[in-house]
C-alpha cells in the first residue's frame, strides 16, 4: 500500500508540478501548438508510454509478490478490476482512478468479507451507480 501511494504522489508531482507534466497536459491537450513552440511531442509521448510501461511492470512485480506465483496469466484476473477502477475513475484522471481504486478496493473487501460470492458483482454494481450518478466518472477530465 505504501509503494502505491508513493508512485501516486511522485506521479502526481511529477504532472502538475513540473514543466514536464505542464507540456504533457498540453500536448495532450494541443499538439500542434506545443509543435510550433519548438518542443518534440513525439519524443516526449514516447517518454511518458515508457513511464507508463515501467509503472506497469513495477505494479505487475509488486502483483506476483502479492500471488506469490508468475504464471502467463498473472494479470488477467486483474483485468476486469482495472477496467472498472479506470471507468469509475473518469478516462484519463490520476486522482479518479485513486480514489476508485480505494472504492473498489474497500467495497470488494467487505462485500467479500459477509459474501464471498458476490464480490465481484459488487465492483460491477459500484461502477453502474457511479455511472448512473456521474456519467464521465468521479474525477472527469475533459469540461465539454
Amino acid at each position: 500500500m505504501r509503494s502505491g501511494l508513493v508512485v501516486f504522489v511522485l506521479l502526481h508531482l511529477l504532472l502538475n508540478r513540473t514543466r514536464l507534466g505542464l507540456l504533457v497536459r498540453a500536448g495532450v491537450e494541443n499538439r500542434e501548438m506545443v509543435e510550433s513552440l519548438g518542443y518534440h511531442i513525439r519524443r516526449l509521448f514516447v517518454g511518458v508510454f515508457a513511464l507508463g510501461a515501467g509503472l506497469a511492470g513495477i505494479g505487475g512485480v509488486m502483483w506476483a509478490l502479492y500471488q506469490e506465483l508468475v504464471t502467463a496469466q498473472l494479470g488477467s484476473d486483474m483485468l476486469i478490476l482495472v477496467f472498472i477502477v479506470v471507468i469509475i475513475g473518469g478516462l484519463g484522471s490520476l486522482g479518479g482512478c485513486f480514489l476508485a481504486a480505494l472504492l473498489v478496493g474497500l467495497t470488494a473487501n467487505y462485500i467479500g468479507f459477509l459474501a464471498p460470492t458476490l464480490s465481484l458483482g459488487s465492483s460491477i454494481l459500484v461502477m453502474m451507480l457511479v455511472l448512473l450518478w456521474r456519467p464521465r466518472g468521479l474525477v472527469p477530465v475533459a469540461k465539454s
